[in-house]
């Protein structure tokens, strides 16, 4: 019978290797740069623009119109030299892109949110709800839980 002549391993060294740790390491980074970019632009929070990712060592902006991308295109090399010094010293460069569907960053897309739940509704009128109402009883389920939702209003 052999025996077990395997060592076992840092665990550390084992997590330091995964992609996880990668993945974790490429999202501080992002996020960091996130924050500095704010500080450049000294605003309160990035709502037109953000930083996506690093590419092949060069850092992708995303805009949310060519008015931005055109702005910080004219800042690309203060960014660049703010990146580089506080951050990222191997920063090959920024690639600055327009998306106008990009994501908006949590803060705005709730606030976005709010504002929409908050605006006046307007009430059925009794006809209506009848109608709603006798049309409610000949449906089917997926039309009855519409009907439901548009009633309890």
């Amino acid at each position: 019978m052999k025996r077990y002549s395997h060592k076992p391993e840092d665990l550390t060294k084992l997590f330091g290797q995964s992609s996880l740790a990668s993945m974790q390491q490429q999202y501080e980074l992002v996020r960091k740069l996130n924050a500095e970019l704010c500080r450049i632009l000294q605003l309160e929070q990035l709502s037109f623009c953000q930083v996506s990712s690093i590419n092949a060592g060069r850092a992708v902006i995303l805009c949310q119109s060519p008015g931005w991308a055109n702005r910080l295109k004219m800042q690309r090399d203060a960014i660049l030299d703010n990146f580089r010094q506080k951050i990222l010293p191997d920063l090959a460069g920024i690639d600055i892109e327009v998306s106008p569907h990009g994501q908006l960053p949590r803060q705005q897309a709730q606030a976005e949110a709010k504002t929409a739940a908050s605006l006046p509704t307007k009430s059925l009128s009794d006809a209506a709800r009848s109608a709603l109402n006798e049309t409610l009883k000949h449906s089917d389920d997926k039309v009855k839980q519409a009907l439901a939702r548009l009633l309890a209003k």
